[in-house]
């Protein structure tokens, strides 16, 4: 079952990425990426994550994909040929700026030099 569900979910990252970026005449979307579909175990839902290349106009692109998401998801279904197309919904993906925040902090632990007891005392009298 949870090959079906995966393997479903790659079909609609695969197709709703070429309707977003090629059947959606915009100039906003032009620039987006599907990074990830999460759908329910009985097809009903999909939780769609997407970013943009400009970050100050990611929040405007998750604004337009919601609003035309019925437009969209009947896109999709002229691509798709399942029994049930799931409601759209579409959300910014953050995963890349905590990958970012989680490298700085890697980057500055290996760059630090790691404090010892001498350290420590030498602060204390100081």
């Amino acid at each position: 079952m949870a090959d079906k569900l995966k393997r479903v979910q790659q079909l609609i990252q695969k197709n709703l990425s070429e309707i977003i970026v090629y059947g959606l005449k915009s100039d906003l979307c032009s620039f987006a990426s599907i990074n990830d579909v999460e759908m329910t175990k009985d097809y009903s839902y999909c939780r769609v994550y997407v970013s943009h290349v400009e970050e100050s106009k990611c929040d405007i692109l998750v604004s337009y994909l919601n609003t035309n998401a019925k437009k969209i998801r009947s896109l999709l279904a002229k691509t798709l040929d399942i029994y049930k197309i799931p409601e759209l919904k579409f959300f910014r993906d953050e995963s890349f700026e905590r990958g970012q925040k989680i490298d700085a902090l890697i980057e500055k632990a290996l760059n630090t030099k790691p404090k010892t007891l001498k350290d420590l005392d030498d602060e204390k009298s100081s």
